[in-house]
């Protein structure tokens, strides 16, 4: 079981930052406030949404290290003078590439998550007729 889903190996590798553990840890429990998942399930996820939580997780990090304020921010939705800003509900708190590599993840765009159960394998569909004395037509329950 991982405790994050990137590594600080992961931040240089991918954004070409270093950071420390703690920096990496920060950006594990922003990422983790939008998926909602947390690498003590890592089992139980697919290996390509762990890719694309690594990343996110990865961009998030080095993304942080040049918002100092990342913390203290108020979602803007207007300013004097008549002009208005209106951004995306994550334009203050989420990396870009972080918030393009979290719209790849399976649960995140389809609005749906299978988490498999316990002991339940990826390797490909599960079998769901027995095969008592061979008679591939006998229904088992899953």
């Amino acid at each position: 079981m991982p405790d994050t889903w990137a590594t600080v190996a992961d931040v240089l590798t991918y954004a070409k930052v270093t950071v420390d553990q703690d920096e990496v840890l920060s950006a594990q429990a922003v990422i983790d406030t939008y998926v909602g998942r947390l690498p003590v399930d890592a089992d139980r996820i697919g290996a390509r949404d762990q890719y694309w939580l690594k990343l996110a997780i990865a961009y998030q990090a080095a993304w942080q290290l040049a918002q100092p304020d990342q913390f203290e921010r108020q979602d803007i939705t207007s300013t004097g003078g008549g002009q208005s800003t209106q951004g995306t509900e994550t334009w203050l708190t989420l990396a870009p590439h972080a918030a393009q590599a979290l719209r790849r993840v399976s649960w995140l765009g389809s609005g749906s998550l299978h988490v498999r159960a316990p002991g339940e394998t990826s390797d490909g569909p599960r079998e769901v007729y027995g095969d008592d004395d061979g008679d591939p037509g006998t229904w088992r329950t899953i």
